[in-house]
């Protein structure tokens, strides 16, 4: 079967317009999802997701439909190449990108428990870059992600009330 990006974007924008809800719980929920998402922790970022929107008091299904846009295998690659560039500009010379591809490796072709060990074992040089990088990244791509989230359940509200009064 051919890759079809467009069938892609169509299928998370029903999922998006699928779910029910609060306009700004779900558009804070999608910012949070677009924040983890972006960050590259593969192996973890749905089990930091689920408690973060809990206290946050966010929706947790919009976060996760979010960070699963965000953080998918055809991101995979530049997503992990993108926060370490803009991490080691922050903070230079702690990891390679030769270094971070073994990584990459590790954590796409084995299992979840692998993938944290994997991570696990990084040290806090490796963490700091990769997080510095994300954290640069996603900050902003949160922003707008709430923003436009925001603007999009709203009118997507706006219309079901129309609608149901039409019935």
């Amino acid at each position: 079967m051919k890759f079809n990006p467009f069938r892609l974007f169509r299928y998370y924008l029903l999922r998006f317009t699928r779910l029910r809800g609060d306009p700004y719980s779900l558009a804070r929920g999608t910012a949070v999802g677009i924040f983890i998402g972006v960050l590259p922790l593969l192996p973890v970022q749905t089990i930091l997701l689920i408690p973060l929107t809990l206290l946050l008091r966010v929706n947790t299904i919009a976060a996760v439909v979010a960070a699963s846009l965000v953080s998918n295998p055809l991101t995979f690659v530049p997503q992990y190449y993108y926060t370490w560039k803009v991490g080691n500009i922050i903070l230079p010379g702690r990891i390679s990108w030769e270094q971070l591809q073994e990584i990459m490796a590790t954590i796409h072709h084995e299992d979840l428990l692998t993938g944290i060990r994997t991570l696990s074992h990084l040290g806090f040089k490796t963490l700091s870059v990769i997080l510095t990088g994300g954290s640069i990244i996603g900050l902003p791509l949160a922003v707008i992600g709430y923003y436009l989230a925001l603007n999009f359940f709203v009118h997507l509200r706006a219309k079901r009330i129309a609608k149901h009064k039409l019935d």
